[in-house]
């Protein structure tokens, strides 16, 4: 049981692995995204999701969860504050990326 355990975590761990390189490798794309092309179009969208309404609503019930969740004992106040860390960065990424003055003229603001 030990070893079944031991390889269902490190299946978990490839798979954050790969997936965070993935989100490595794209962030250059995002970063200069143009909105003149259509994989600008389609990336200012995808920004927008995040960033708009929906992203807001889903970032609103992911906070009352995982804090429900802290207060019961049930989720790791680390947890917790790595949820709300990630949120902050999700919200604060256009204004990282505006403040780096790329050329282009990038995402309008939703």
């Amino acid at each position: 049981m030990k070893t079944q355990t031991k390889s269902l975590a490190t299946a978990w761990q490839t798979s954050l692995l790969v997936m965070l390189c993935a989100v490595v490798v794209m962030l250059p794309d995002l970063a200069f995204a143009s909105s003149d092309t259509v994989v600008g179009n389609m990336l200012c969208t995808v920004v927008t999701w995040f960033t708009g309404n929906a992203g807001k609503g889903l970032a609103t019930l992911a906070i009352i969860v995982i804090g429900i969740g802290a207060l019961m004992g049930k989720v790791s106040w680390g947890m917790a504050i790595i949820v709300g860390l990630g949120i902050a960065l999700i919200f604060g990424a256009a204004a990282m990326v505006n403040s780096l003055n790329t050329s282009g003229s990038g995402c309008t603001a939703p």
